[in-house]
């Protein structure tokens, strides 16, 4: 028999991993000036800081990603016996610097080096390498690492300042915007919400207290756009993640007669933005499916509502995007078959609309 090798009409595409991760890695960019901005020159300009202490955003977030450079170069030198003359270019292809150099932007400014570098050892040791490597991981290593930190360090880091950068702990009093939630009497207004921190507007820009990177939802919603247009990210899991917090919350905040404020009070605080856009799309621990993308980003939705406002942790993303990264292998399962039978699918979108419902009024009514 004799075989013909021919150019078929395939279809080829341009974006390979290299490319996406370098396109992340430009929509991190800005992220990181702000941070720089917001934590190092803005109080360095108003006489809080020293030369030194100005660029710390940037020591910080330089050392997370090098932390697990690092230690993925040791482990593949020690562990998995790579040659020298490979060592680099295996350790570039498995794009290294990422568990590391996120989980420094999900973090309070003021955790210890010390800590942080602990933090991108267990986020790329744990949360990466044990799994397989780069492609294998079952959870993003990153939160696996602010996991860890979260729950050994939280009261080490709330001590040495929390949230707050040298100028906001001067000017701020008490902790972040969703930290003080729990500290009002009942639902609270904008004066007590919104009003300690400016307006909606530095919400939107990001002039509030958070995590290094977390605070800017406009600098999100760019990344957002250019990662959607270079085809790095899949557009409806933080679309439908963030329409769906706002959706629960709009009902929440209705039915106790507030105003149009209050969802975007709940979407601009914290890190749903930042986890919508970088976390919950990672392309490992998230769902394939256009289907499972669409229920994925509801039930993430539904999970932070519920561990915003029904347990202690008053921010939510990080877990709930753990907790989902359980499920993502049935999701894909289900939807897999939904794709060309929508029905397969329908008992999902039930128990997403239903959760929505009862839980908001639940929520509401409390």
């Amino acid at each position: 028999m004799e075989i013909i090798r021919k150019t078929g009409p395939y279809i080829k595409d341009d974006n390979n991993t290299t490319k996406i991760m370098f396109n992340l890695l430009i929509s991190l960019f800005p992220i990181i000036l702000f941070t720089f901005y917001k934590n190092g020159i803005i109080p360095f300009y108003e006489g809080k800081t020293n030369v030194i202490e100005m660029f710390y955003p940037l020591i910080f977030i330089i050392t997370g990603a090098l932390t697990s450079f690092v230690t993925e170069t040791i482990y593949f030198k020690l562990f998995l016996k790579i040659d020298n003359n490979q060592l680099l270019s295996t350790v570039k292809r498995s794009y290294a610097i990422f568990p590391g150099l996120f989980l420094s932007l999900v973090l309070p400014i003021n955790t210890p080096i010390t800590i942080l570098i602990l933090g991108s050892f267990i986020a790329t040791l744990v949360g990466k390498l044990l799994f397989g490597g780069f492609g294998n991981n079952i959870f993003n290593p990153a939160l696996i690492g602010a996991l860890f930190i979260t729950s050994a360090y939280s009261i080490i880091i709330a001590n040495n300042g929390g949230y707050l950068n040298k100028l906001e702990l001067d000017t701020i009093s008490g902790a972040t915007p969703l930290a003080n939630t729990s500290l009002v009497e009942g639902i609270g207004t904008y004066q007590e919400l919104v009003s300690p921190y400016g307006t909606l507007k530095d919400f939107f820009i990001g002039f509030i207290p958070g995590s290094v990177g977390e605070t800017s939802a406009f600098l999100c919603l760019v990344a957002f756009i250019y990662l959607t247009y270079t085809k790095v990210i899949k557009w409806r899991i933080p679309t439908v993640y963030i329409s769906t917090v706002f959706l629960m919350t709009y009902i929440i905040g209705a039915y106790n007669d507030l105003g149009i404020w209050y969802p975007l009070f709940q979407i601009l605080s914290g890190g749903l933005f930042f986890g919508a856009v970088f976390m919950a799309t990672d392309p490992v621990t998230s769902p394939t499916t256009p289907i499972g993308q669409v229920i994925y980003g509801m039930f993430l939705g539904i999970l932070t509502v519920i561990f915003r406002y029904m347990t202690s942790y008053p921010e939510g993303v990080l877990t709930s995007i753990l907790t989902m990264n359980m499920f993502v292998f049935i999701i894909d399962r289900i939807c897999s078959k939904a794709r060309f039978n929508f029905s397969k699918s329908k008992y999902l979108f039930i128990a997403c609309w239903s959760l929505i419902i009862i839980v908001s009024m639940f929520i509401a009514t409390s």
